[in-house]
């Protein structure tokens, strides 16, 4: 799998098929290989472009891997939604339809489903695997403990288990450092971190004390569950100064100073970016070109240090290495 995956959410929300299709013929010929997309993204018309795009590039089909999600409302049934046997399969049939594949690389649920037991779902996914359908099964959005849960059920009644999970990570969302990284480490679950420049506020287009532009995602309000403490903080600002800071010593962009942050974690996560222009997408790739320092790496992990909770701060303390 590609350094840098490519995420499909504009397409078909604010930038058109043309448009589109420029994008992902930029993304693979500059050498990447995934892309993501999900079942509710633009009422199916992220499918349908990756889709339309898929049917033009013939045989080079087999040469990506293509992911996508199901979980999240498709129509105002109250079956069109979640993770039930009746909505994934559902799904995966109208997925398949618009991307014009036979098959789904990899499947993904797109948030925990607190309302379907864990082993209804895993048994469908294990399903769509025998029929063809599916090569692979990911999870987006699980806590550690779920997670594992699905993993165990998984070992010891035979099925196909997660292989990946996709899990918000940035300088501005350290959380999944406490626990979700580590159990992925240990238990070989691969990670792609959705929003590593966090709905843009890690881009450079922020600054402290300056007002937020008009034409931005948070000018837009089109982050809508971002909260203010989330984004807007005096930590985040702080964050946002030191990117800039080393953005002028490497001489390359804030946002792929952000990008390096994330796609440079010993842990291996593979950043998931998404793009609206070509030269969006050629500056986040041209992050491949160039590292960061461990001194970089380190005043990036200081100012964005948020501490562990208690039991993990006292594990780190006195547990034996």
């Amino acid at each position: 799998m590609s350094t840098i995956a490519f995420g499909t959410q504009t397409f078909g929300w604010n930038i058109d098929e043309k448009e589109s299709k420029g994008l992902l013929e930029e993304y693979t010929q500059a050498g990447g290989n995934y892309l993501d997309t999900a079942d509710s993204y633009n009422d199916g018309d992220s499918e349908r472009i990756l889709g339309s795009w898929i049917k033009d590039i013939g045989s080079r089909r087999d040469d990506l891997i293509l992911g996508t999600k199901v979980f999240f409302p498709t129509g105002e049934d109250v079956n069109n939604t979640g993770a039930s046997r009746k909505h994934i399969l559902h799904s995966v049939e109208s997925s398949l339809k618009r991307l014009n594949t036979e098959y789904i690389d990899l499947l993904q649920i797109h948030c925990f489903d607190k309302r379907t037991p864990f082993e209804e779902t895993l048994r469908t996914l294990d399903d769509l695997i025998s029929a063809g359908k599916v090569r692979y099964l990911g999870a987006s959005n699980y806590t550690p403990s779920d997670l594992m849960k699905n993993l165990m059920i998984a070992r010891y009644t035979h099925k196909e288990a997660f292989v990946s999970l996709q899990l918000e990570y940035s300088l501005l969302v350290r959380s999944p450092e406490w626990e979700l990284i580590p159990m992925c480490e240990r238990e070989g679950v691969g990670m792609l971190a959705w929003s590593p420049l966090a709905g843009g506020w890690l881009s450079g287009k922020y600054r402290r004390g300056k007002d937020i532009p008009q034409n931005s995602r948070a000018g837009r309000k089109d982050r809508w569950d971002d909260q203010a403490e989330q984004r807007g903080s005096d930590q985040a600002y702080d964050i946002i100064d030191v990117l800039h800071k080393i953005a002028e010593e490497v001489g390359h962009s804030v946002s792929q100073v952000s990008i390096n942050w994330v796609r440079q974690n010993p842990a291996g996560i593979i950043p998931l970016i998404g793009a609206r222009t070509i030269s969006q997408l050629k500056e986040n790739l041209d992050s491949l070109s160039w590292s960061l320092s461990d001194d970089q790496m380190k005043r990036l992990n200081d100012v964005s240090s948020i501490g562990k909770p208690s039991p993990y701060s006292f594990i780190e303390r006195y547990t034996r290495e």
